[in-house]
């Protein structure tokens, strides 16, 4: 399958203090490569919609040669790599105009019943997927584990603006939160070498959700989401990073 290519210019208030993009907005510019070509294969946001399904990231995975910076003009090539009867597969290439590759990601996807939110066995959707392809990494995309000696430092109450087309938060808003209570616990906000992030259950407008920063100078950093349900709590997110 020939990859689709986007291009995107880093705008200011796409970036940091320090000019970097943010990862969590490069993290939408990814998505939004990725939405166009569902479209252009005849497996985007209406055509799941006529199937009372939709697409939900669980797994992803980013490898940073460079950080982008303000007014770099991006080139996002993707493709889809291969599917079993859960999961879909999706790499990432970005390079700068000039060539110059600055990160590569792979991904995995669902298809959540509208309805009832389970999966739905991708084997018996008429889904327009290559049986395999090249992947982007080396590194084999796998889930993430809780881990220990986590230090709670911050709770979200979820805002209506993180909600997106599904009507639950944005795969990229827990991102966000993740690294704000990175930059509380740290005090800086590193610039970052690897990004890998596991979602393992729906947030919606309301829910109150714990942050929590295991950053003991071991790496890589972890990040836990979970709601806030005291002992019934339940993870929703986690993230590791490398700085770079």
């Amino acid at each position: 399958m020939i990859p689709r290519e986007d291009r995107f210019v880093v705008d200011a208030f796409d970036c940091r203090p320090d000019g970097l993009l943010k990862p969590n907005v490069l993290m939408q510019y990814l998505q939004e490569a990725a939405a166009r070509h569902a479209q252009q294969l005849g497996l985007g946001l209406a055509d799941l919609q006529r199937q009372d399904s939709f697409w939900v990231l669980v797994n992803f995975r980013l490898e940073m040669a460079q950080a982008p910076r303000w007014g770099d003009d991006l080139t996002i090539r993707t493709w889809p790599s291969g599917f079993t009867r859960l999961l879909a597969a999706r790499e990432f290439l970005g390079q700068r105009a000039d060539g110059t590759e600055l990160f590569r990601a792979a991904s995995e996807w669902m298809i959540l019943d509208r309805h009832h939110g389970r999966p739905r066995n991708l084997s018996r959707l008429n889904l327009n997927l290559p049986a395999g392809g090249p992947k982007a990494l080396a590194t084999e995309l796998i889930r993430l584990r809780p881990g220990e000696a986590y230090t709670q430092v911050c709770t979200v109450s979820v805002p209506f603006s993180a909600l997106d087309f599904n009507g639950h938060v944005n795969n990229t808003e827990y991102v966000r939160w993740a690294l704000d209570a990175l930059h509380r616990r740290l005090g800086h906000s590193p610039a970052l070498r690897m990004l890998q992030a596991t979602y393992t259950a729906e947030v919606f407008e309301g829910d109150a959700i714990e942050v929590l920063v295991s950053a003991d100078g071991e790496t890589p950093i972890r990040i836990l989401e979970r709601k806030a349900n005291g002992a019934s709590a339940a993870n929703v997110f986690l993230l590791e990073v490398l700085p770079a």
